[in-house]
């Protein structure tokens, strides 16, 4: 891999959270009733930023996921995700040029991996889970793949090679790392795809 674009996947590559979508979409009454007090309780903690989104993220996939089969078919929530076309259109101007492109997000494995094979990329960093033969057991296996874990992962991804260019695409400040530390990158905010400045 000589060039490669390293894009965030959640407001950049599409236009919505594609984490919420996917706990949405598995929702059950009797599991929100069983967390609601844990539920309303981090509602309450995250608005006044007592826990951050990775804290969320952490808490919420112990509590909808544990016991989830990981061999489920997704193909109705990959279809209904809301893609940024902005975006998609000049990441495909840059594959047409010789880009290889690996999603970099903090979302986790058990769906990016379909994401990837939908859009036909060369790969992904995620936040890794953790399970039990086909079921998952509601653990995440080390640090979500957000903020400066982003970078790490990548160099960690490429195991000492120095790609002759790469290109980063993010939409929050848990991208500034791994946009910092591409040669070019570009802030996405919806239908605006701006330089990011180092």
């Amino acid at each position: 891999m000589n060039k490669i674009i390293f894009t965030d996947l959640d407001g950049t590559l599409t236009l919505k959270d594609t984490y919420t979508q996917f706990v949405f979409q598995n929702l059950s009454f009797k599991t929100v009733f069983q967390n609601l007090t844990t539920l309303i309780m981090m509602g309450i903690r995250h608005t006044l930023k007592l826990l951050n989104d990775d804290d969320v993220k952490k808490i919420t996939f112990g509590m909808f996921f544990t016991g989830y089969d990981k061999t489920k078919e997704i193909s109705s929530f990959i279809h209904e995700i809301p893609w940024n076309p902005h975006v998609l259109e000049m990441i495909e101007e840059r594959r047409a040029e010789g880009y290889k492109v690996i999603i970099v997000t903090a979302s986790p494995d058990v769906y990016v991996t379909h994401v990837c094979h939908y859009l036909n990329y060369d790969g992904f960093i995620s936040t890794k889970t953790l399970s039990d033969g086909e079921l998952l057991t509601g653990e995440l296996d080390g640090e979500v793949c957000n903020f400066e874990q982003k970078p790490k992962r990548i160099e960690a991804f490429l195991n000492g090679a120095k790609p002759e260019h790469t290109i980063g695409f993010g939409n929050s400040s848990g991208d500034y790392a791994m946009l910092g530390y591409c040669d070019e990158a570009y802030f996405v905010k919806k239908s605006k795809i701006k330089r990011f400045k180092k």
